[in-house]
């Protein structure tokens, strides 16, 4: 029988993935793509099972002068923009924020001109 050696933590942090996809309403594309995401970039990997361990962001990583926590705080402000409440109330789902920002970060990556330029864009009307 020939020794195999299986790495336990990378399961463990896909099921918390699609334990957080489920909780969060995101389905299996989203998830799939995410885990492609973490499974090509170690780094992202890395903050991700930070995230799971912490429930905090490590925020080590950094692409253009963009972390993981200035994509979350984008999020949360373009949710409460949407939702027209001023504030980051309770029903936002704060988990969903943070798989959101882990996505950004890949697109970041992957398209970083396209991506700035949607993360410098105004709010319109509303900074007046």
């Amino acid at each position: 029988m020939a020794n195999i050696i299986l790495c336990t933590g990378k399961l463990k942090v896909y099921e918390d993935l699609k334990y957080l996809c489920e909780f969060t309403g995101k389905g299996d594309d989203f998830r799939d793509s995410l885990w492609e995401a973490l499974s090509n970039w170690e780094e992202l990997y890395d903050e991700f099972a930070y995230y799971i361990d912490n429930h905090a962001l490590k925020d080590q990583l950094s692409i253009l002068g963009y972390s993981l926590t200035d994509l979350y705080i984008h999020m949360i402000e373009n949710y409460n923009l949407l939702n027209d409440t001023g504030k980051n109330t309770f029903l936002c789902n704060k988990e969903a924020m943070v798989l959101e920002s882990f996505m950004g970060m890949w697109k970041l990556k992957e398209n970083p001109q396209e991506y700035v330029k949607k993360l410098e864009a105004g709010r319109g009307m509303d900074l007046l």
